[in-house]
């Protein structure tokens, strides 16, 4: 599976609830402009705190793809209703850095104030 395979796929387990830690390096991270630098395990129990709060998960579209040496650049987009009845629609520029084929750290950038807004979280 090439590269940007593998960064559409870890897209679509959004919904899951979980991504599959397999795909990255053991030490492995997700960072976010929402200021966090998390581990992939760590990243995972955000996202099923996320998840609970919708009725069917968090749907993520990918727009363009872009692979430029070690990275593969991703816009996307997302929609998830909640279980509250609100709406969750983001927009996201993401950057997955591999070595070799394993992702090493996932970049991601979103309006995190919408998102915020949108789930039961604590700050």
């Amino acid at each position: 599976m090439g590269r940007q395979e593998t960064a559409l796929m870890v897209l679509g387990e959004i919904k899951t609830g979980a991504i599959d830690p397999a795909r990255f390096e053991p030490d492995g991270i997700w960072w976010s402009n929402a200021g966090f630098s998390l581990s992939i395990a760590e990243f995972n129990g955000l996202l099923g705190l996320l998840h609970e709060q919708t009725e069917a998960g968090i749907a993520v579209t990918p727009g363009r793809v872009l692979e430029v040496d070690d990275t593969v650049v991703i816009e996307a987009t997302s929609h998830a209703m909640l279980r509250n009845g609100t709406r969750y629609d983001n927009r996201y520029a993401f950057l997955f850095r591999f070595e070799d084929e394993v992702l090493s750290e996932v970049r991601e950038y979103s309006d995190t104030a919408h998102v915020f807004q949108t789930f039961d979280l604590q700050t």
